[in-house]
């Protein structure tokens, strides 16, 4: 293009001459022009004109052909509207960085076929190669595998359009899932979680986003890098960021300003506390052998039997950041000895309970970790009826002391946190060892890692981080194109997504690491985010979910982390309206407004009236009054939230909570009411006739008129 600025060429000097000669004509100037003279400096340049009006817009051009596209090709330019179909749909299918997907399939999924999906109860009960077989357990992606063909549906161009020209009459869940040969997307799509009835998706263009992955190839980055351009994340101060921690320090990418008890287990130790394990019985089936207490129980209760004491102590002499600041001494008073561990890590301190870990070596020179037989109940008092209860409590002594020979101990290496708990802790966990050697565990690499605990020199990631959700960063950090080959939970079928926090709130078994609850893959790898569940169940599991003793008759759950059980029990998880995941309630990044990391406040109904949103629930007592039978007009509105009825604590990780004291009638004796510390993710209401054996509503607001009924369970 020539630069009409230039005064240099034969055609600009012809212009400039007769461009002066008609300003002189139409001065009246005779005789003006004479001989050119040299050219000037060119002057500034002036204001910009203002943009005129836009001209009608031409007629669309055929789209052509798109390209092969390679691993990092660039981002299209905004696409022209498609033509409509006026009694079908029609869209493209992009990636979360604006790149066309040119390949895959478009479904219609009748949400009528899904309620008659949720008609069958899911058993987590199944073995693994029973559930791989299942197809009740995945609403959208089981319903495509059986009647795919028979959907509406359409292929994706290698343009990335698609077209599905006729929707029948009925609500439909509009989901993409790649062809066999895609490597680098994952099923889902941006409109696959809520039903869509027919006048909603005729006519209209609806384009998807479809979440990526990253290849097995694939590495892991650590989150400081993910956070170098995504910015600080609230998920510092979520419980995923604190499950461990250096005692009584925080590293950078942690913060428990939301949990001011946190480190009140840690204070013991600088006052000198010691813990007397009495009562004991080997024979109990739960976790606690012994009552624990911080006063000597044989002056407060003569005739008991302290079978050992745990001092706590802070050792001034090590610096806080070191190992062996805080130390635990186990002191044999049924027999001989004593022995002293360093504290290396604490575990937990979020959820109202926290343990300890010290590390023992190997003899390869590694080191294995261990959970030392105590836990601090935040909520715990030593005035509960329960010693359970109490602020001090015994975890699993047997494996410390052996009480048949009155003989202090250690735990052998089936025990070992690295094979039972790292997995679900760390990002990027791979476990080495057995159970002849000792196991270890290891994390990615982190400058701003909390701990070096695998004793390589540096320090690892050792609590849950971006990449524990979102999958290895690597190749999304090399890619020329931002956003590609990284997984996006909200884009995947809820499925899927789900299942990113169901493969560590389930309480499987996995196949590695001698089998634990840690669902470790046979290489002693975890599952990567995006999985479906079958692929779960086949490859990571050799029991695809909690115990049967792990929950009561009704199904809810008596243990900790089993939300993702109870869940897909749950009629959220399937249904014919909104197909609903964890993220529905909870901001996976955490809240700075609930420690529970709700979307809404907890002391309202709003999480539920969202989508909930007749009248009949929006003003809760009317439909107390439908399913109870009574208006429970003596009961203040601000207790009648949907929780109490449909999330009862169940189940146990910490200490019970204290329900309402029921003195009605006053000649009767008072009963207290202990619920669990972790609430039920099934939804439904257990019947009132379960009280003896679990917690139910009718032992919380509603037990001062139906508490006489129901003796304490």
């Amino acid at each position: 293009m020539r630069n009409v600025g230039d005064m240099t060429t034969p055609y600009a000097r012809l212009r400039a001459r007769s461009l002066c000669a008609l300003l002189c004509l139409c001065a009246g100037l005779v005789g003006c022009e004479g001989p050119i003279g040299p050219i000037g400096l060119r002057g500034d340049a002036g204001e910009r004109g203002r943009a005129g009006e836009a001209g009608p817009r031409g007629d669309a051009g055929p789209v052509g052909a798109q390209g092969v596209r390679g691993p990092t090709g660039k981002a299209p330019v905004a696409e022209d509207p498609l033509p409509i179909a006026a009694m079908g749909i029609v869209g493209r299918v992009h990636d979360p960085a604006g790149q066309l997907v040119g390949s895959g399939t478009v479904y219609l999924v009748p949400a009528s076929d899904v309620a008659t999906l949720a008609k069958h109860a899911l058993d987590t009960s199944l073995s693994p190669s029973k559930t791989v077989a299942d197809r009740t357990d995945e609403p959208l992606e089981d319903l495509v595998d059986q009647h795919g063909a028979k959907y509406a549906h359409a292929a994706v161009s290698t343009d990335g359009s698609y077209r599905i020209s006729q929707v029948s009459t009925g609500s439909y869940f509009l989901a993409w899932f790649p062809d066999a040969h895609d490597a680098f997307h994952l099923p889902g799509g941006d409109h696959c979680r809520t039903a869509l009835g027919r006048p909603s998706l005729i006519g209209q263009e609806i384009d998807l986003v479809v979440s990526g992955r990253a290849s097995a190839q694939a590495t892991y980055v650590g989150s400081s890098t993910c956070l170098g351009c995504h910015g600080r994340q609230r998920s510092e101060r979520s419980a995923h960021r604190v499950g461990l921690s250096v005692p009584g320090l925080r590293g950078p990418l942690q913060d428990t300003s939301h949990w001011p008890t946190f480190d009140a287990a840690i204070t013991a130790f600088d006052r000198g506390t010691t813990l007397y394990y009495y009562d004991c019985d080997a024979t109990k089936t739960s976790d606690a052998k012994c009552s624990v207490s911080d006063h000597d129980p044989t002056i407060t209760s003569p005739g008991s039997i302290v079978s050992f004491e745990l001092a706590l102590v802070r050792n001034t002499a090590v610096a806080k950041q070191d190992v062996g600041a805080y130390v635990v001494t186990f002191k044999n008073d049924l027999g001989a000895g004593s022995v002293t561990y360093p504290v290396a890590l604490t575990y937990g301190g979020a959820l109202e309970r926290q343990q300890l870990l010290t590390r023992l070596a190997n003899g390869n020179a590694t080191f294995s970790y261990f959970v030392l037989p105590v836990q601090f109940n935040a909520t715990g008092v030593s005035t509960y009826p329960s010693t359970d209860d109490w602020p001090w409590k015994d975890v699993h002594s047997e494996q410390w002391y052996d009480f048949a020979h009155s003989a202090l101990t250690t735990p052998d290496n089936a025990r070992a946190f690295d094979n039972n708990c790292a997995g679900c802790h760390f990002t990027g966990m791979r476990l080495t060892g057995d159970l002849t050697a000792g196991f270890g565990a290891h994390a990615v690499g982190e400058g701003n890692g909390d701990f070096d605990y695998d004793g390589d020199g540096r320090k690892e990631e050792i609590n849950v981080g971006c990449e524990s959700c979102h999958g290895p960063a690597s190749e999304h950090l090399e890619a020329k194109v931002r956003g590609v080959r990284i997984v996006s939970p909200s884009l995947l079928t809820p499925e899927r997504e789900t299942l990113i926090c169901g493969r560590c709130h389930s309480r499987p078994q996995g196949l590695g690491g001698g089998g634990t609850e840690a669902p470790l893959a046979a290489d002693g790898t975890m599952p990567p985010p995006g999985l479906r569940r079958s692929e779960f169940a086949a490859s990571f599991t050799a029991r695809v979910d909690a115990a049967d003793t792990d929950h009561y008759p009704s199904g809810d759950s008596k243990a900790n982390h089993q939300q993702y059980t109870d869940f897909v029990q749950s009629g959220m998880y399937r249904n014919p309206l909104v197909l609903m995941t964890c993220t529905s309630c909870h901001d996976a990044h955490g809240n700075d407004q609930n420690t529970d990391d709700l979307k809404n406040p907890e002391d309202d109904n709003s999480a539920c009236t969202g989508c909930h949103s007749g009248s009949e629930f929006t003003a809760p007592r009317g439909h107390i009054g439908k399913v109870a039978k009574d208006p429970h007009t003596n009961v203040d509105d601000s207790v009648l939230l949907c929780t109490t009825c449909h999330m009862v604590r169940t189940a146990l990780g910490g200490a019970r909570h204290p329900e309402l004291l029921d003195s009605i009638p006053p000649s009767a004796m008072p009963v207290q009411y202990f619920h669990g510390d972790l609430a039920s993710h099934r939804f439904s209401v257990a019947p009132r006739a379960q009280y003896a054996v679990q917690p139910v509503a009718a032992t919380s607001q509603c037990a001062f008129c139906h508490g006489t009924d129901f003796p304490n369970p």
